[in-house]
């Protein structure tokens, strides 16, 4: 490849810019939100900061009002390239600390490492490799930075609004080869106030995003003696990676303290991502099933019950009776990514991904009906339908071209169960970094990127916007 050597001397400034990208803590803070700062500082910092260095090497940027920005070169018809600069929250189980960026084995690790920052700056520098190499495009390339991809897309909901629609391009923010389909997303609120207290469920809370296995729950009981819970822990069986001794203060389920008759334990588990539920171990459901063997009321039992039923039952939405697939895109999925529960009140939401042929009326109207039955209101978050582009298209065989040119593997199309912002154009995929057989560590500790495979994606990344872009000659 003719920028191979090129992009091969950015190594060390590729290597920089990473790091001090996720350095930057850009997780959603709407506390501190402010004009221009939509989605609190964290987030206005990092996007401020990716602009300059767009600007510094000599692109076209611009700022729209903290919400995203984007970096452009080239004239012509529009090729959008979507990255994105918000993070979620760090979770536990680090070996580094989140942000440190720390170089360790070969790997940038850091939240933020591999979703987004590290693939959107590779981007910028297979721009740059370009540029620098004054090759003709026959296209605008923009490489669009979004701000709020973690939590909802009101930041491309309004960039969208505001700018030029792309009506091709990629999503450097999933796996390689190329992903032509992603199933439909749906996010679900399940809440309810209980017409009495309960007399021994103080406080359960677990999980902070849908689209993230929980790796942490928290429980407070009261009326049980310390002795019965300690017992209970003792016979429990928790899997690989949540096991525990009872009573134990180094264990990841543990006593934290009792004052008077309340008793606070936090359970850990596994996190994932939440479209790929069955690659964690829900900190929440394991938490749920302990309760189980207390001796608590029969409200108290029906409820626990419920939840293990139907959102606590398989990866797949069989508790729900929704255990959905096709040829096409797979299984659907379902992860139970948020419990709020006090003794007057219960709060819960799922994440489900269902398949390309479905619609989100198979998926919601048998959950509404379990729903009523147990008097839940039910409320619609977020719903993004499902995206597909045939393996046959220009854009997808330009794509795969680019992967096997440069890196001499075998390409082919594929369907997956995350959203990516491949799903806001109209010809849109997901294009990497992940390479087969590599660790799928997006949401989880100890996220990275390899610092051979983020050079790799920079080559990926630069052919392939020659291959969409320019005269064949300059391929």
């Amino acid at each position: 490849m003719r920028l191979d050597k090129q992009i091969d001397l950015m190594k060390e400034d590729i290597i920089s810019a990473i790091q001090t990208c996720i350095q930057i803590k850009s997780v959603k803070d709407i506390e501190h939100a402010s004009p221009g700062a939509p989605f609190g500082p964290g987030i206005q910092e990092a996007l401020e900061w990716t602009l300059a260095l767009g600007e510094k090497y000599g692109f076209t940027v611009k700022n729209v009002e903290g919400y995203a920005g984007h970096i452009e070169m080239g004239t012509g018809d529009l090729l959008g390239i979507l990255g994105h600069l918000d993070v979620v929250p760090e979770g536990d189980g680090w070996s580094v600390p989140p942000y440190s960026a720390t170089i360790k084995d070969g790997k940038i690790l850091g939240r933020g490492a591999l979703d987004d920052k590290g693939p959107s700056l590779t981007t910028l520098f297979a721009m740059k490799a370009i540029k620098d190499a004054n090759i003709p495009l026959n296209m605008r390339v923009r490489l669009i930075l979004g701000t709020d991809e973690e939590s909802g897309w009101a930041d491309l909901d309004y960039y969208l609004k505001k700018e030029e629609v792309p009506q091709i391009g990629f999503a450097p923010d999933a796996e390689f080869p190329v992903i032509h389909a992603e199933k439909g997303i749906l996010h679900l609120e399940f809440s309810r106030s209980q017409e009495t207290s309960f007399p021994h469920l103080v406080r359960v809370q677990g999980g902070e995003r849908a689209n993230v296995v929980a790796d942490v729950c928290e429980i407070t009981v009261k009326g049980i003696k310390r002795e019965i819970i300690s017992n209970k822990l003792n016979d429990f069986t928790f899997p690989k990676g949540v096991s525990a001794k009872p009573g134990s203060l180094e264990t990841s389920q543990e006593i934290e303290q009792e004052i008077g008759q309340e008793t606070k334990l936090t359970f850990r588990g596994i996190g994932a991502h939440g479209s790929l539920p069955q690659n964690g171990k829900n900190a929440i459901l394991y938490a749920l099933h302990f309760l189980r063997t207390l001796p608590l009321n029969s409200e108290e039992q029906h409820l626990l019950d419920f939840i293990l039923t139907h959102p606590g039952t398989g990866f797949y939405g069989e508790g729900f009776g929704i255990a959905l697939s096709d040829e096409s895109s797979g299984k659907l999925s379902l992860n139970l990514g948020i419990l709020e529960l006090t003794s007057d009140k219960v709060r819960f939401v799922i994440d489900i991904r269902y398949p390309v042929t479905f619609k989100r009326d198979d998926v919601f109207l048998p959950i509404e009906k379990i729903a009523q039955s147990e008097k839940f209101r039910l409320k619609v978050l977020t719903h993004q339908e499902a995206h597909h582009v045939p393996k046959d298209s220009a854009l997808v065989q330009a794509l795969l071209k680019a992967y096997a040119d440069v890196t001499g593997l075998e390409p082919f199309a594929f369907a997956i169960g995350g959203g990516t912002y491949a799903k806001a154009l109209p010809q849109g995929v997901a294009f990497g970094p992940v390479f087969p057989g590599e660790p799928e560590l997006i949401h989880c500790p100890d996220e990275y990127i390899s610092i051979e495979n983020l050079l790799q994606t920079t080559k990926v990344y630069a052919q392939a916007i020659l291959n969409l872009a320019a005269d064949p000659e300059n391929r």
